[in-house]
């Protein structure tokens, strides 16, 4: 069986991929920091996750803006943000708090 993927999901495809890539770019830059000044910024694993996901988020709508104010049928523009989450909480969520402790020196609870 052949399997046909469309110009439209090839396309959202590619932004998801772009999505993953900003995701671990993010994570790099804190794993490769020595000295966290981020340590007490943030009170918690959960709290640094949240903020990770948020700054992600945020840098990919940036880098594809068209994407998400695009109202034509290849658009992105009812694409629900909520999927962007639930694709880093269960990509890298376990990771990003363990980052969090391991770098902090804290407690994951």
């Amino acid at each position: 069986m052949k399997i046909i993927i469309t110009e439209n999901q090839n396309y959202v495809l590619r932004r998801l991929q772009e999505f993953i890539e900003v995701v671990e770019d993010m994570i790099n830059v804190y794993e490769l920091q020595d000295n966290p000044w981020w340590c007490s910024a943030f009170y918690s694993p959960n709290i640094f996750l949240e903020t990770l996901i948020d700054k992600s988020i945020e840098e990919f709508i940036n880098q594809n803006w068209d994407f998400f104010h695009d109202d034509s049928e290849k658009g992105g523009a009812n694409m629900d943000i909520s999927l962007l989450n639930k694709i880093v909480e269960e990509n890298y969520g376990n990771y990003i708090r363990n980052l969090y402790v391991r770098k902090c020196d804290k407690s994951r609870w």
